[in-house]
């Protein structure tokens, strides 16, 4: 299925490949397990209680080889989360550009939110520190691409379900409504998480979907649709 959406989802993701290896000092495979470290961290502490040995230890490794890869602690966390933004993206557009029926896409854009949600916790979990605009919040240049970010799952949704009503799957007066309530209910599922008593992600995911396939107007089950055809190697 063609996406004006996905488009411009390919173009943010070269835009955040770009600006995550403007922060590399030198290019290497290791660099990728530090940032992963470093997203781990940067998501369970705040951004002051963070140090580069602190990173170093979780890794077992000596810290001098993180300052080998990246000049200062702010690049190394303006890098992971844009490292987080390049995966997301670019599994997200993997999934507009395989499936055809709305729903399909849909439901396994849904699905992939489950699939990716330590690092969508993660992510979350820092944008939610640096919404609070505490001192400890870190660096923002980053704002931006998390925005273009939200923007990109917006657009995605929103000409997924305007393509399911143009062809009689989907019933939706604003499509564009829609998508921004999915992108809200998804964000709040994350928070959610947080809580002591939060529901399990793949249940409050699951429970999403039955509801925005009543509020859609939709009765098919193209979870089941799509599991057959992998089976059948279709």
């Amino acid at each position: 299925m063609e996406f004006a959406a996905l488009i411009h989802l390919e173009d943010r993701v070269k835009s955040v490949k770009r600006a995550k290896t403007r922060f590399f000092r030198n290019p290497g495979v290791r660099a990728e397990s530090l940032l992963e470290a470093a997203l781990e961290c940067f998501a369970e502490e705040d951004y002051e209680s963070v140090t580069i040995p602190l990173i170093a230890k979780r890794l077992g490794v000596a810290h001098s080889l993180i300052y080998y890869y990246f000049k200062n602690k702010d690049s190394l966390y303006q890098s992971s989360v844009l490292h987080a933004l390049d995966r997301l993206m670019t599994n997200y557009g993997e999934v507009v550009a395989r499936h055809e029926s709305p729903a399909e896409l849909l439901s396994a854009y849904l699905d992939l939110n489950v699939e990716m949600s330590e690092t969508l916790r993660s992510l979350v979990r820092i944008m939610f520190v640096n919404a609070g605009g505490a001192k400890d919040a870190g660096p923002r240049f980053i704002d931006s691409f998390v925005e273009d970010f939200y923007e990109s799952e917006k657009r995605v949704l929103a000409d997924c379900i305007r393509k399911g009503v143009e062809v009689g799957m989907f019933a939706c007066p604003d499509p564009d409504e829609m998508a921004a309530f999915i992108s809200r209910n998804i964000d709040g599922i994350y928070f959610g998480s947080f809580m002591p008593h939060g529901a399990p992600i793949p249940a409050a995911m699951r429970y999403l979907k039955e509801v925005t396939w009543g509020l859609l107007h939709y009765a098919g089950d193209p979870s089941a649709k799509s599991s057959s055809t992998n089976k059948n190697g279709r």
